[in-house]
């Protein structure tokens, strides 16, 4: 009877174990046909996405040949800038130096006005005493003319009364001789012609020296103011020349000035003009750079998401596969125990079967031996192979690094640790 309890119970199990084992490997089957395509999918995507994270990287953090390019570019343009940022300090240094030479052509052009006009003033204030001189020149002129005219005039007279008197000396000696001998009167005569000569000439000579000096005096005047009126007219032309000569450079420093703010004007709209376009071109390479490293941030998020989904779809396959193993154990141990069962119950019969043989022979007492013997192997089974369903708890620990770069050219590392516990059941016998 026992045995076929045990034997209905231990095939009811072994059924039940069995559609179990049946029933969990389909499924895990099923799930396996399901998640394959699907883990396979995400790892070839995981893979694509990979590749191309480092494609970007290399891209965007080792230096490409159009990013070269255009750091080449923009060092050369940066290099044009800072040459003309030079020419134009150049420029500016060689204005100020011009500035300068025209502040000091000014003022020198000043002092000559100054020394023109105080000239002009020496002039004016001469100009009175040079009139002066000039009229009494004139004047002297005039009245030597008219003294030479006169001591002509007084010489004529002379001569002509001379002339008077020889005639009248000559007419009344020769009347004196006709008539009667008078004393010889000639010699006193001609002692005072002599003295009367003498007193002229000395008289006329007086006068000469006397027109002479005042003559000599007004000539070294009149020669003197003209060597002053001549110098201040030399000055005067001098500092004409020099005023024409400084005007002349000073026109020459303004259409120099001139050109030079005109070329520094052309220079700084063109500088200008370059320096637009390049900070244009600047701002379209940050922008560049900016949408380049937003797809690259919104790549690594969706290459984040992926890894959670594939950490998720790899515990679920763990948990899985752990059900499953626990599930062959528990049916292996089952299987086992069924068999050392069917085991006991077999050499329970045969115990029972010599029972029967000793009751034939001995009587009671052997009956009660084997009824003794068949309870007792029959609760040492039940107590050796009870079973009990442990649940198996196994931590898994995972560790995400995720790496953004930022606008700033920077990496920043954000570090989360995850715990995941995962449940099955497991057999375990206790002896």
């Amino acid at each position: 009877m026992f045995s076929r309890r045990s034997s209905a119970l231990l095939a009811l199990l072994w059924a039940s174990s069995i559609i179990e084992h049946v029933a969990l490997a389909h499924k895990g089957h099923n799930l396996c046909v399901l998640l394959s395509p699907k883990v396979r999918s995400l790892e070839q995507q995981n893979k694509l996405l990979e590749t191309e994270i480092e494609a970007l990287q290399n891209r965007f953090l080792k230096p490409t040949g159009l990013r070269m390019l255009y750091e080449e570019q923009l060092k050369e343009l940066r290099r044009l800038a800072d040459q003309m940022r030079k020419q134009r300090d150049l420029a500016v240094a060689a204005k100020d130096a011009t500035a300068r030479q025209l502040e000091m052509m000014k003022a020198k052009y000043e002092e000559a006005v100054e020394l023109r006009r105080k000239a002009e003033m020496d002039i004016e204030n001469f100009r009175p005493d040079v009139d002066s001189a000039t009229s009494s020149r004139i004047a002297l002129e005039k009245q030597l003319e008219n003294l030479e005219v006169e001591i002509e005039f007084l010489k004529r007279i002379q001569r002509e009364e001379i002339e008077d008197l020889m005639k009248q000396i000559y007419s009344a000696h020769a009347t004196a001789g006709n008539a009667f001998a008078l004393p010889d009167i000639a010699a006193a005569l001609k002692q005072i012609q002599h003295e009367y000569d003498v007193i002229a000439a000395k008289n006329l000579q007086e006068m000469d020296s006397w027109y002479n000096s005042k003559f000599n005096d007004l000539n070294n005047k009149t020669t003197n103011h003209v060597d002053k009126v001549r110098g201040a007219r030399e000055e005067l032309a001098s500092a004409k020349k020099d005023i024409q000569g400084k005007e002349r450079d000073m026109d020459g420093l303004k259409t120099k000035n001139d050109g030079l703010e005109a070329q520094i004007l052309a220079a700084q709209e063109r500088h200008k003009k370059e320096l637009e376009a390049l900070q244009a071109r600047i701002e379209a390479l940050q922008l560049e750079l900016k949408t380049t490293k937003g797809k690259i941030a919104h790549l690594l998020l969706e290459y984040q998401d992926l890894l959670n989904v594939k950490m998720s779809l790899e515990i679920e396959i763990t948990a899985y596969r752990k059900l499953i193993e626990g599930e062959d154990m528990r049916i292996t141990s089952m299987v086992q125990g069924v068999m050392g069962m069917s085991a006991i119950s077999a050499g329970a019969s045969r115990v029972m079967g010599l029972g029967a043989l000793g009751a034939g022979t001995g009587g009671a007492a052997n009956g009660g031996l084997g009824g003794g013997l068949g309870n007792g192997t029959h609760g040492q089974t039940i107590a050796t192979y009870s079973e009990e369903q442990a649940v198996e708890m196994t931590e898994r620990k995972t560790v995400l690094i995720r790496t953004v770069k930022t606008e700033d050219d920077t990496l920043e590392s954000d570090t989360q640790e995850r715990r995941y516990f995962i449940e099955g059941p497991t057999l375990s016998t206790h002896p």
